[in-house]
């Protein structure tokens, strides 16, 4: 490199820093480690904490359990030469471990040698993920309301359902209906992509199988 040739990690710091103060985005650098080197104050209104009480901490302790799994294939991702970002949805943990929803893209930072010097990861927190009972909010379903989902999942009709279950058609559609508002859908395919996206529906798996920690 020669002697008046900008190093990339210091142009990489700049750009950073005037990113963080950009109003309204939610922005966060790890090291390789993916452990938390800054965040801006956006990011600690969604995630909780400060930097001080958060800096060097794993990344994937800012995640919902159903989250971190899909998001470290992704990081792990950026150790290969031309794997530069990704856009994927996630959950999250907030203040008062009320988890919410959202879009996270990761960018890997290279150095002039190819090498991973940092990742920047943005934010778009969607919605904070309530049951309106009081109870934990990443208890979301009752027992029964996770048996119906897992059903719609694998693609069994309301008269399925309701012979399974031992319940009325008017009862598995009221229960439907009433997941179709929680999760803010239209209709049982948005139910179920939603449902896989949020981490509610555990992956990889056939029959789908609601985790655990969504139910009540």
């Amino acid at each position: 490199m020669d002697d008046g040739e900008p190093d990339s990690s210091w142009l990489y710091q700049g750009i950073a820093r005037s990113l963080f103060n950009w109003s309204g985005l939610c922005l966060a650098s790890l090291d390789p480690a993916h452990r938390l080197a800054e965040a801006n104050d956006e990011f600690f209104k969604h995630f909780g904490g400060s930097a001080q009480e958060r800096r060097g901490q794993s990344f994937y302790d800012f995640l919902h359990p159903a989250s971190r799994e899909k998001m470290r294939r992704k990081f792990c991702k950026f150790s290969q030469i031309g794997y530069s970002h990704f856009t994927e949805q996630f959950m999250g943990i907030g203040p008062r471990n009320c988890s919410f929803t959202g879009i996270l893209r990761g960018v890997a930072v290279r150095g002039d040698s190819g090498l991973m010097n940092a990742i920047v990861v943005m934010v778009r927190p969607d919605e904070v993920v309530t049951n309106g009972t009081g109870q934990s909010p990443n208890k979301s379903l009752t027992d029964l309301d996770a048996r119906i989902l897992e059903g719609v999942a694998a693609g069994a009709s309301t008269i399925q359902l309701a012979t399974k279950l031992h319940m009325s058609r008017q009862g598995i559609e009221y229960r439907v209906a009433a997941m179709l508002r929680r999760y803010k859908v239209p209709n049982r395919p948005a139910l179920v992509s939603r449902a896989y996206a949020m981490g509610v529906l555990s992956t990889g798996s056939w029959p789908p199988r609601v985790l655990a920690g969504f139910v009540h």
